[in-house]
């Protein structure tokens, strides 16, 4: 199900035309400030969030029998795959940040539960927000430095940070120093990242939809005591008439005797 997104688009989708407008104004203004220094690494039209993790025969079998006793999470994803869901429903459904749900997709690559990405920028995505993977690797993987340069950034970030203890620098800092990607690059990459952690939630949609089924269920539980009182009050109405017939049959017998 795609219930949470769903939620949100639905009700952008059922809101007059002139309101939809402003929305998409609104939000292409926000991104344009946001994004105003940072640009995303370049995907191949290919964007993350909707891609579509395939299970693997193996990957099947798992869903089925549990042999390896995992994480639930790991079953919760496999069978969200199961129904050819995105990224991004699979995570907004479960509440997770795209950082956890990174984390639980590479380990279903790992092992060989979900088919690897063929497409390489997508697939270095997926292990460096599941922290599988280091900026410098990641860059890597991004064909923005070679495997020499790589080794250079890493060699003299050890250096540095055994010759200044006090003043460490991280990978990032390294490769921008000596010239092999821009400080843009370096941000927009950190920025993906720090974005991954954040979690979001349809709060005030979940509660809207929610209340219906709130009402419902305080309705049949109102009508439920109600009937369970009436009873209780037939069977104390019951247990008095019992009483009265008691009393009156000990008060004609004292009278028969008196008499």
């Amino acid at each position: 199900m795609k219930n949470n997104l769903d939620m949100l688009l639905n009700t952008i989708f059922d809101a007059p035309v002139w309101v939809q407008e402003v929305i998409y104004l609104d939000i292409k203004q926000k991104l344009k400030e946001q994004l105003a220094s940072v640009t995303m690494p370049d995907t191949n039209g290919v964007i993350y969030p909707v891609y579509i993790p395939e299970l693997t025969f193996k990957g099947k079998k798992e869903l089925e029998t549990h042999d390896n006793n995992l994480d639930f999470n790991i079953y919760k994803y496999l069978a969200a795959a199961a129904q050819n869901l995105r990224v991004i429903d699979i995570t907004l459904n479960n509440f997770w940040t795209l950082e956890e749900s990174s984390r639980y997709l590479a380990e279903c690559i790992k092992r060989e539960f979900i088919k690897a990405p063929a497409d390489l920028v997508l697939s270095a995505s997926i292990f460096y927000l599941a922290g599988e993977i280091r900026i410098g690797e990641y860059v890597k993987r991004l064909n923005k430095i070679n495997v020499e340069e790589l080794d250079n950034v890493l060699r003299q970030q050890k250096q540095h940070n055994q010759e200044h203890p006090e003043e460490r620098l991280k990978a990032g800092e390294i490769m921008i120093s000596m010239g092999y990607v821009a400080n843009k690059d370096i941000d927009k990459i950190l920025y993906t990242k720090e974005e991954a952690k954040k979690r979001f939630i349809l709060s005030n949609l979940q509660k809207s939809a929610q209340q219906p089924a709130a009402i419902s269920q305080h309705s049949v539980d109102y009508e439920t005591k109600i009937k369970e009182l009436t009873a209780l009050n037939q069977k104390l109405a019951a247990e008095n008439n019992l009483l009265k017939d008691k009393l009156r049959a000990i008060f004609n017998i004292q009278n028969k005797n008196k008499q």
